[in-house]
C-alpha cells in the first residue's frame, strides 16, 4: 500500500477535482443542452435518453431529467462490475466516481433551476461537443472515464489489443444515436433534423476531445532528402535545439549525389520556419510533412522544446 504523504494526498485531491468536473460537464451538457433539444448523445448517455422517452410511457409522476439520471446510473452498473473484475485499480475507482458525479449532477439540476438552453439546437451542439469533448479529455487525462462505451473500449482492448477501437466506438455511437432519435421521433413526434443534430454532436465530441489531447500547437514530422544532410542536420540542431536522424539513401543511378533521409520532428508552429531553412540550404531537397499526435517517451515534449 503506497505511504500516504501529503504530496501524494494533493495529487490524489487534484485527480478527484478534475473527475468532479468532468462529471458535472457531462451532465451539463446532457441536462442544458442536449435533453431540451430533445437530442440523442452516443454511447451510454444517448442509450440512457433513448430508454428513459420509452420508460416515461409507463412511469409517471417523476420529471424527464430525474428518471434520465436513474437509467444511466442503472444501464452503467453491468459495465462497472465488469471494470470491477476485468480492469480493477485506480480506472475503476475513478470510473465509478465520475459516474456517481454524473448521476447525483442530473438528479439535483431540476431542483437548482439551472437553465436550459432551448434557443438554437445548433448553437447549442456546439457548445456541448466542447463541454463533452473537454470532459472526456479530462476524465482520460487522469485515468478514469464517464462510464458507457469508454469503459467498454478499455476491457475489449486489454483481450484484443490489435483492435482499432476508435471506430469500433464511432460506429458504436453513431448506431445509438440513429435508434435514439428514431424512438424521439415515433415518440416525441420531433422531425428529422433530430437524427442529424444528434451525429453532429457526436462528431464534434469525438473532434473536440482529440483537439485537447493533441494541443494546438501539435508536433510535424520532417522526412528530409537530401544531399546536403550535414549543413543542413547542423543547422536544424543550432536553431531547433534538438537532434535528428539521418539515414542513408540507395543511388538509383551512378550520376546521383550522395543523399541522406533526415527526420526531425519539430512543433507545428516551428513548420515554417523549419521549411524556410530547408529552403535556403537546399532548394532542390524533397520532403513530405506528416502529423504527429503522440510522442509518448516524451510527454512534455512540447514544453521542453524552444524554437532559438
Amino acid at each position: 500500500m503506497k505511504k500516504l504523504t501529503a504530496k501524494y494526498f494533493l495529487t490524489k485531491l487534484k485527480e478527484y477535482f478534475w473527475l468532479t468536473v468532468a462529471g458535472v460537464l457531462n451532465a451539463v451538457t446532457l441536462y442544458v443542452f442536449l435533453n431540451p433539444c430533445k437530442l440523442i448523445a452516443g454511447g451510454f448517455s444517448g442509450l440512457s435518453s433513448a430508454l428513459t422517452y420509452i420508460f416515461r410511457l409507463f412511469v409517471q409522476g417523476i420529471s424527464y431529467d430525474q428518471l434520465m439520471s436513474l437509467v444511466y446510473f442503472i444501464i452503467n452498473i453491468p459495465l462497472l462490475v465488469c471494470s470491477v473484475i476485468f480492469l480493477r485499480g485506480d480506472f475503476t475507482v475513478k470510473t465509478i466516481y465520475a459516474t456517481l458525479v454524473c448521476t447525483g449532477a442530473l438528479a439535483v439540476f431540476p431542483y437548482m433551476r439551472i437553465p436550459q438552453f432551448t434557443e438554437s439546437p445548433t448553437i447549442g451542439i456546439i457548445i456541448a461537443g466542447v463541454c463533452i469533448g473537454f470532459a472526456m479529455y479530462i476524465a482520460s487525462e487522469y485515468n478514469g472515464s464517464n462510464g458507457g462505451t469508454e469503459v467498454l473500449a478499455r476491457i475489449v482492448y486489454k483481450f484484443h489489443p490489435e483492435i482499432d477501437l476508435s471506430k469500433v466506438i464511432m460506429i458504436a455511437n453513431f448506431i445509438i444515436s440513429v435508434l435514439g432519435s428514431v424512438i424521439v421521433i415515433l415518440i416525441e413526434k420531433e422531425n428529422l433534423s433530430v437524427v442529424f443534430y444528434s451525429l453532429v454532436y457526436v462528431v464534434l465530441g469525438s473532434s473536440f476531445m482529440g483537439m485537447f489531447k493533441r494541443g494546438f500547437n501539435h508536433p510535424q514530422k520532417f522526412m528530409i532528402v537530401t544531399s546536403e544532410y550535414e549543413q543542413l542536420t547542423q543547422d536544424i540542431t543550432n536553431y531547433f535545439k534538438r537532434g535528428c536522424s539521418c539515414v542513408d539513401v540507395k543511388k538509383n543511378r551512378e550520376d546521383a549525389p550522395d543523399r541522406k533521409i533526415i527526420m526531425v520532428v519539430v512543433q507545428y508552429r516551428q513548420r515554417v520556419y523549419l521549411k524556410q531553412l530547408i529552403k535556403a540550404r537546399d532548394p532542390k531537397a524533397f520532403v513530405f510533412v506528416k502529423d504527429v499526435y503522440d510522442v509518448f517517451s516524451r510527454p512534455t515534449f512540447n514544453r521542453s522544446y524552444k524554437t532559438k
